[in-house]
């Protein structure tokens, strides 16, 4: 441990708990006071449904699935926790977004670009030679940065969350999106050099685990019911909206 690695995990476990918050300060808004949500959309009561979802999903698998499935060399419940953080993502991607305008247009376009980037670098590592070193990358870098940027994204768009602040302030949205692809690279080299103490990388002494049947049918059967679970809240959510 040095003095850098240290201050690097302080930093890194703050911007963490800090995502964490506003996504748990948003489900409270959502509950118990829908008119202050920045994005209205959730205070639909199966859309906020679906969010909460979403949270305790990717929560598990940053924090419990994703380690445990490192520290024992598990392919198999590593996939299947990334495997159900996506299913529970596509409904948040697809009906809820609305960074565009909430942040702005420099910013919209950067997180599509970035999601079509990671699932598509989530895609090559999962089709190569296991590299345990890759799987861990992806857990403590992009995984975790569904939290990593949220605090300081929501920070700097209260400079100009408002018409007046952002004809004031016109330069905002690019020092926002400044912060946040900074943010973004250096959470990479923070995860690639190991700098996180409390996020090891899986010792070469560890056997790789081979999971059993009854094990491929537990993740198996979950991420199907997961599945289903997910489409037919999203289906709930669209006939709400739809006239009586």
């Amino acid at each position: 441990m040095s003095p850098v690695s240290l201050l690097i995990t302080i930093v890194y476990t703050i911007l963490l708990a800090w995502g964490f918050y506003v996504g748990a300060r948003l489900i409270w808004d959502a509950y118990r006071a829908p008119d202050q949500l920045l994005n209205p959309l959730f205070a639909n009561r199966w859309a906020i449904r679906i969010f909460v979802l979403h949270i305790v999903v990717v929560t598990a698998d940053l924090f419990i699935v994703g380690p445990l499935a490192l520290a024992n060399k598990s392919a198999l419940w590593y996939w299947g926790g990334r495997i159900a953080l996506f299913s529970c993502s596509l409904p948040v991607a697809t009906y809820f977004t609305r960074t565009p305008e909430s942040f702005g247009k420099l910013i919209g376009n950067w997180v599509v670009l970035r999601n079509f980037f990671e699932y598509a670098l989530h895609i090559v590592v999962a089709s190569i030679a296991v590299n345990w070193f890759n799987y861990y990358v992806l857990l403590w870098w992009l995984v975790a940065y569904r939290y990593l940027d949220v605090g300081p994204r929501r920070f700097f768009q209260t400079l100009y969350n408002t018409p007046e602040k952002l004809a004031a302030r016109p330069w905002a949205p690019i020092l926002n999106w400044t912060v946040i692809t900074a943010l973004y690279v250096l959470s990479f080299l923070a995860v690639y050099y190991q700098q996180i103490l409390w996020a090891p990388v899986p010792r070469d002494d560890v056997a790789v685990h081979v999971g059993s049947g009854l094990e491929v049918g537990i993740v198996v059967g979950f991420n199907v019911a997961l599945a289903i679970v997910t489409w037919l809240m999203s289906k709930r959510y669209a006939l709400s909206l739809m006239p009586e």
